[in-house]
């Protein structure tokens, strides 16, 4: 059996019973919204009292052949820009995430060159244009996937009980709306980027075809690395914070191939109208109405402190 088929036939449905055990812990407390978050730790990590103080946050990096701007922009490419902004400090990720630390991870930058040197290297460059052709081969997807669930096997072993994830790239929206429209998802009136509608278009062309295939057509190399960090957290218990719609593409994905895979997950944030539809896709609720505009993780690191404060309540019950 191969790394892939080995993970998915591991992963087995979050607890129900230490779910509601976890919620029943913090519900003296009188607040809602660490209830629904209680719910969805104590499920993930099969306790009644779960455990948050092993966390992190993991930021993947990959662009999208369907939004390649024609030129080589070197140092100013924005996927390059951010990731920077990440490495040196002054992204609002970092500090809103402190003193969580931040992993950067490079699936497949258009610019690797540029990366910042602390990145980790996981991917084979930047996919192709989804609305040309297949965004990748079914052998750089398997890759991506395996790359990702090594990525959370080290985390488990430094003890990482939950990971808070973003993604940075150009043409992620597109990608993001092109596995939607492939998952069989609703797109509707609401979005103003005539990108992002014409990648559902595309997807609707893969609505017969398996994860694996719908990510090789239509997803990106960060889609595949964040798809196998979920399956992986997923096979060992592990709990991970979406943020934006980039992360819900990846989702998509990873529920594509284990359904099951959902209840580790915890959409941090509404987002932007097209993260919505996904989530709603994939069945869950956000802890935050309101969304934010980027995707690089800075709503996912927002549901830390009240993870804390969830460890805290279930400590004393």
């Amino acid at each position: 059996m191969t790394v892939l088929g080995h993970i998915v036939a591991s992963i087995g449905p979050a607890s129900a019973a230490h779910a509601e055990g976890a919620r029943l812990n913090v519900a003296a407390a009188g607040a809602p919204l660490l209830e629904r978050l209680a719910m969805r730790l104590g499920g993930a990590l099969h306790s009644a009292r779960p455990k948050v103080s092993g966390r992190t946050v993991v930021v993947v990096a990959g662009d999208h052949g369907v939004g390649d701007p024609g030129v080589a922009m070197g140092a100013d490419h924005p996927t390059i820009v951010a990731a920077m902004a990440i490495a040196e400090g002054t992204a609002a990720l970092v500090r809103v995430a402190r003193p969580t630390p931040v992993l950067l991870v490079d699936a497949g930058a258009a610019e690797p060159a540029h990366m910042p040197v602390g990145a980790i290297a996981l991917g084979r460059g930047a996919s192709g244009d989804l609305m040309r052709g297949p965004a990748m081969t079914v052998v750089d997807a398997v890759l991506g996937l395996e790359a990702g669930i090594a990525l959370a096997v080290s985390l488990a072993e430094e003890e990482k009980t939950v990971v808070a994830v973003g993604a940075i790239g150009v043409g992620v929206e597109v990608a993001a709306a092109a596995l939607l429209g492939a998952a069989g998802g609703l797109m509707g009136s609401g979005l103003e980027d005539e990108g992002a509608e014409a990648g559902f278009v595309r997807g609707m062309r893969h609505t017969s075809d398996g994860g694996l295939e719908r990510l090789a057509a239509l997803g990106g190399p960060e889609t595949a690395v964040l798809a196998g960090l979920m399956l992986g957290a997923a096979s060992m218990n592990m709990a991970v914070v979406l943020d934006g719609h980039a992360t819900g593409a990846a989702a998509l994905v990873a529920a594509a191939l284990a359904p099951a895979v959902t209840g580790y997950l915890i959409a941090a944030h509404a987002g932007s109208p097209l993260h919505a539809r996904i989530l709603a896709q994939l069945g869950l609720e956000p802890l935050f109405a309101a969304g934010l505009g980027n995707g690089e993780g800075t709503g996912a690191a927002m549901v830390l402190p009240l993870a804390d404060q969830v460890a805290a309540l279930v400590s004393k019950a």
